[in-house]
């Protein structure tokens, strides 16, 4: 489930049916990228650029804590 952003203690604890839910919606997504010339990813993908982001007020100052690394 890395392409929804779970992590695998979180994903082992969704129930059966969110999990199959979860998979099917990211090879609907993939099927559709792939269609519509792609390499597979989502078109939400393709407008991510930090400008945009920060213009649409979905700018974080840091990462979530789970994926900051302490050097």
């Amino acid at each position: 489930m890395y392409y929804c952003g779970f992590t695998y203690r979180e994903t082992y604890a969704l129930p059966v049916a969110y999990k199959r839910w979860f998979m099917e919606r990211l090879v609907r997504e993939m099927t559709r990228g792939q269609e519509d010339g792609g390499s597979g990813t989502s078109r939400g993908a393709h407008h991510n650029s930090p400008e945009a982001r920060a213009l649409q007020g979905m700018s974080r100052a840091e990462g979530p804590s789970r994926l900051r690394r302490f050097t």
